[in-house]
């Protein structure tokens, strides 16, 4: 609960002056936080914003690339391409607030920003773990099912249509319950807004971050690591039929057989 004044903080709780008192002195203790030189200000800026700027540059050069050669629009490309656009918007929409928010320990920019900042971040995390899963599917087929027909171009991209509706859906309450709060005002203690979540009630807290949990971790890492647990049974778990005779000949296909999992895993 937030109080605009003295008064009514101590109306509220019907508090002495002496207690007024204490909880001001603790207050103040807690919230008025030493400012960082300046020069620690300007390394941290540099270091963020550089990071924000690879994040931004590095996949765009990505998207670009897979965008404008044909020879690179693989399926396997276009899921990394996809990944690539969550990670352009968390360097657009995430990084430089949590930075401020991290230095000034307090909201600054528009208080709009509050509510597209943890929706943004949120989607992008669902994003890049349904891609993720989605590529570890591509490669289980590629590698378990050659000779069947894997995923088409077609229903790739009703794919990844559905995991950006699942990954906007799915982040809708970080848009609706994120708020600025003004911190109450004791005596002169300074009013401080924060960017914080409001859940409507506990179950629904419970509940969401459970769903969250299987949406972001469960669901995915068991489809993933059953995926290249099977990949790598295959394709270094076979032995060869046949007697000493042929060693020579399997030696040969061990090690085409290596050279076929090395290039896999460094696609």
């Amino acid at each position: 609960m937030a109080f605009s004044d003295y008064d009514s903080f101590k109306q509220h709780f019907n508090l002495t002056e002496k207690d007024i008192e204490n909880i001001y002195q603790n207050l103040k203790n807690k919230t008025n936080i030493a400012p960082a030189s300046s020069d620690i200000v300007v390394v941290l800026a540099i270091l963020y914003g550089l990071i924000s700027l690879l994040a931004v540059i590095g996949n765009g050069l990505v998207i670009l690339v897979v965008l404008t050669t044909n020879n690179m629009q693989t399926l396997t490309n276009i899921f990394i391409a996809n990944l690539a656009c969550s990670d352009v918007a968390l360097g657009i929409f995430v990084i430089p607030f949590q930075f401020q928010t991290a230095i000034l320990q307090r909201w600054v920019v528009a208080e709009f920003m509050c509510n597209v900042a943890p929706f943004v971040k949120n989607l992008s995390v669902n994003v890049s773990v349904l891609s993720l899963t989605l590529i570890a599917i591509d490669r289980y087929m590629a590698v378990l099912h050659p000779l069947h027909a894997g995923f088409r171009k077609t229903v790739a991209i009703v794919v990844l249509l559905i995991i950006w509706l699942v990954s906007t859906l799915s982040a809708v309450p970080y848009a609706l319950f994120y708020t600025i709060e003004s911190m109450f005002k004791l005596k002169d203690l300074p009013e401080r807004k924060m960017c914080v979540v409001k859940w409507p009630s506990e179950n629904f807290r419970i509940l969401y971050g459970a769903y969250l949990i299987l949406l972001q971790y469960v669901v995915p890492l068991s489809i993933i690591t059953f995926s290249y647990i099977r990949i790598t049974c295959r394709i270094w778990g076979n032995a060869l039929p046949g007697n000493e005779t042929c060693l020579p000949r399997g030696r040969a296909r061990n090690n085409n057989r290596k050279k076929v999992g090395s290039n896999f895993w460094y696609m």
